[in-house]
């Protein structure tokens, strides 16, 4: 009795220039916080400055650097694997005997077209058109 190991391929993450704006305005939201921090009298402007920097960070920084980092996608010898939201809890395994075709679409979207006319969108992959062209591969050799 044999058994056939599942082997992951490749691992990757979306495009690191999706982090291009939300480090800018970190950066942004840091020079405001140092230029204003000494100059302002009153304890309530300091305790407002602290909070909206703050919130201003949160939300436009590390939620999508959460977000960045909990998404990838996964091809291993069976399966293609695709994980995205904030926390990754959006899930979807394509097994590689179900992928029909595999297709370049526009702005480095890879769509994985299913037995049942379903069409999968992976988004933001770098170097989408190898990794389209060796999913294809794998696909076809099954």
């Amino acid at each position: 009795m044999s058994f056939y190991t599942e082997q992951r391929l490749a691992k990757l993450r979306p495009r690191a220039s999706q982090m291009f704006l939300p480090t800018l305005v970190l950066g942004l939201v840091s020079a405001v916080m140092s230029a204003f921090a000494g100059r302002l009298t009153e304890q309530w402007q300091q305790l407002t400055l602290w909070v909206v920097c703050g919130a201003l960070a949160f939300l436009f920084w590390l939620l999508p650097l959460l977000r960045y980092l909990s998404t990838f996608i996964e091809v291993t010898t069976t399966r293609v694997i695709v994980r995205s939201g904030l926390m990754g809890q959006h899930r979807k395994e394509i097994s590689l005997s179900k992928i029909r075709d595999v297709e370049i679409g526009k702005g480095r979207v890879i769509n994985l077209i299913l037995d049942g006319q379903e069409v999968v969108e992976v988004k933001g992959v770098p170097r989408h058109k190898l990794v389209a062209l060796e999913i294809d591969r794998l696909a076809a050799s099954i």
